[in-house]
């Protein structure tokens, strides 16, 4: 019984693109695609692209083209006097790594007479020191991360001085590093 609902879950996986495995070739020749040879999330991501970049081109139809490879929250800025547009990559720090499918799906659903640009967002200096303990601890860090990092306040630190892990972004703390090591860090407001 336990192999028949675990093939029952898999087939009816089948009937959302988000999910699909086994008929993600028929999905994409579907939008008229070829099948890819990329991993599954990259292949579902082209399709539902396709699948919402179809019909008249409108601000909301390029946020969800962008928001279905990226998962964030983008903004499009229209340029009209310049006969152009920006997508502005706002939730999320650095460019991202799909960024060349996101390119070629727009290149496909823009209007032919429109320029497309791309506006990304890094960190500020006073960013970095905020989260840092200090210089030192930067040389633990890549470059890539002194630039894209996300400061999630899922601690939470008592008057006492305890530290509490939250499955939200609403804590007053995160982790830092010193000496290397992991430390909880009371955010400065």
């Amino acid at each position: 019984m336990s192999s028949l609902s675990n093939e029952v879950s898999l087939t009816e996986n089948q009937f959302f693109v988000i999910l699909a495995d086994r008929n993600l070739t028929e999905y994409e020749q579907e939008v008229g695609l070829s099948p890819g040879s990329g991993s599954f999330e990259s292949r579902r991501s082209n399709v539902l692209s396709k699948l919402r970049g179809t019909g008249t081109t409108t601000k909301e139809a390029l946020q969800n083209v962008v928001a279905s490879f990226e998962g964030g929250e983008i903004e499009v800025i229209e340029y009209v006097s310049e006969y152009a547009f920006a997508i502005k990559f706002v939730s999320k720090k650095g460019t991202p790594a799909s960024l060349e499918d996101i390119k070629k799906v727009l290149n496909e659903i823009k209007p032919a007479h429109l320029e497309v640009r791309y506006i990304f967002t890094y960190r500020l200096w006073q960013d970095v020191k905020a989260t840092l303990l200090d210089w030192d601890e930067a040389k633990y860090k890549t470059w890539d991360w002194v630039r894209t990092f996300e400061v999630t306040l899922n601690l939470n630190i008592t008057e006492d001085g305890s530290v509490y892990f939250r499955n939200t972004n609403d804590g007053n703390a995160f982790i830092g590093f010193a000496d290397g090591r992991p430390i909880a860090k009371r955010m400065e407001v």
